[in-house]
């Protein structure tokens, strides 16, 4: 993969106005688990189907005429219990997009692994990213979950994954990144440093992404978290990219993502203690956008504000990203200040803010220490 790739990227931080960069897309509501933090509840819980492979179609089609895609995210409910999840990969795959992320609790091994295998073959310029849950030691993990031995599955699958990569031709093995996703609540808060430690001994994933339990839950006594742990936790990261235990995903610029994760994780303490001395403008619904089962296209995944529902415009996300609508959300998120620790608009924050560019380029060529 090369680097020049991202460059036309760098622009879009200079401009207001401008196509989305980054996708979030809620691809189905189903889920074999029930996690009791799960800020996205109602919808599992109804089973919500995602949007046809063909809507997912012509929403790609639109997104390539407004301009290239650099980040999808697909969420859910269980991503890989969609049978179509390697076509909904294609639609933006062939269309030059640059990442695909794909968290997933690893309950779905058999599906997980032929759907990685489709996605790797029929989209060579595509760098996937494979993200298995974690949520503390087995005890802790499994009464979250609200699923018996789901901790050992998850352990096992994150193995089948990593020998899958390795089985694979050289150029699919560089495009696969395998990495783990921990959500520090008010029940393992006390030992989820501890385990990420272990985790990270056992597994050597490529990268872990910590997120801090937001929003609303289908239990909200997982809400109330130390932030002094939400520090130590973000501590025990960067001591473990620091000494080379965590290498973080293989692809260009990478070193620049670790040091712009590393501006984000402190961003979002700041807010989340209540701190707005130091206000990032958020970029949501102007670099990137939430696109949740129903169709509804919104900044983010905490506003619960609509630029519009692709449902009415054919899945055509043009006609409702330069809309009026969508023009007086964005003065408003703007003028408002909008804040929040949502991990994935804070990051976009920091790396498309041009007065962080020197920092983030001095710490990426000193190693981001």
């Amino acid at each position: 993969m090369n680097a020049l790739r991202y460059l036309p990227f760098a622009l879009r931080a200079l401009r207001k106005r401008g196509p989305p960069l980054h996708l979030t897309l809620f691809v189905t509501g189903r889920c074999n688990l029930r996690c009791r933090h799960c800020f996205h509840f109602k919808e599992v819980a109804a089973g919500v189907a995602g949007p046809s492979a063909e809507e997912v179609e012509r929403l790609a089609a639109s997104c390539a005429r407004l301009g290239p895609l650099l980040w999808v995210s697909f969420g859910g409910g269980e991503p890989f219990l969609r049978r179509d999840l390697a076509a909904l990969a294609r639609s933006f795959g062939s269309r030059g997009l640059r990442h695909l992320a794909i968290p997933t609790n690893g309950l779905v091994e058999e599906r997980q692994h032929d759907a990685v295998a489709q996605i790797l073959r029929e989209n060579p310029e595509l760098y996937l990213s494979v993200a298995l849950s974690f949520d503390g030691p087995p005890a802790i993990h499994d009464a979250i979950r609200q699923i018996a031995g789901g901790h050992a599955r998850s352990m096992a699958s994150f193995r089948a994954l990593k020998a899958q990569r390795e089985a694979l031709p050289p150029d699919q093995r560089s495009r696969l990144g395998i990495g783990l996703l921990v959500t520090l609540t008010s029940e393992n808060q006390h030992v989820l440093a501890a385990h990420l430690e272990e985790l990270v001994r056992e597994l050597a994933p490529d990268n872990v992404t910590l997120n801090l339990a937001r929003g609303t839950a289908l239990d909200e006594k997982l809400l109330h978290v130390d932030l002094d742990r939400y520090r130590e936790l973000v501590a025990v990261k960067r001591r473990l990219v620091d000494s080379g235990a965590l290498p973080y995903f293989d692809f260009p610029l990478a070193r620049l993502a670790v040091a712009r994760d590393r501006a984000m994780y402190e961003h979002v303490e700041r807010v989340a203690r209540g701190d707005r001395s130091s206000h990032l403008p958020c970029t949501a619904g102007s670099l990137s956008a939430v696109i949740f089962e129903s169709g509804s296209l919104q900044p983010c995944e905490i506003l619960g504000r609509e630029l519009g529902n692709l449902n009415d415009v054919d899945w055509d996300i043009e006609r409702l990203w330069n809309s009026a609508a969508a023009d007086a959300l964005r003065e408003e998120i703007e003028r408002t200040r909008c804040a929040c620790t949502w991990e994935c608009a804070q990051a976009d924050n920091v790396l498309f803010n041009a007065k962080s560019w020197g920092a983030l380029t001095r710490a990426a060529v000193g190693g981001a220490t």
